[in-house]
């Protein structure tokens, strides 16, 4: 589940059957990031990157703010192939099962982005 708003909140939360939403078990986060401000057209901004584990087992994710040209994100998985973020109003989200992107947020991320006009970006997406 994602949540936002435009002035740069969003909440974000994974769980399994196991755990409810917000509470021991889930992966997530909440609030505005210090250093908010609008994506270009054709940027991607990660707010949460890394993995976690629940109860049913590690799940890498990568979620942030989208630019207004970015209609498409996805990560080539070396586990699980080509794996594609739900993109809606200026945000996306990709998770999959494993530890895979447990580095993720130091070393990067490669994302490829899609755009409006069908044109293509690759993007390295990090926390620091």
């Amino acid at each position: 589940m994602l949540l936002a708003d435009p002035d740069g909140f969003s909440a974000l939360c994974v769980t399994d059957e196991s755990a409810g939403l917000f509470t021991a078990g889930m992966i997530g986060s909440i609030g505005t990031p210090a250093d908010d401000a609008p994506p270009g057209p054709r940027e991607l901004v990660a707010t949460d990157l890394g993995a976690g584990t629940m109860s049913a087992g590690d799940i890498s994710l990568v979620a942030g703010t989208a630019g207004a040209e970015v209609v498409a994100v996805a990560y080539r998985s070396t586990t699980h192939g080509e794996v594609h973020a739900t993109v809606n109003g200026g945000h996306f989200a990709l998770w999959f099962p494993g530890d895979e992107l447990r580095d993720g947020a130091t070393e990067g991320v490669q994302l490829e982005a899609t755009f409006r006009d069908g044109s293509t970006a690759t993007a390295v997406l990090t926390l620091t």
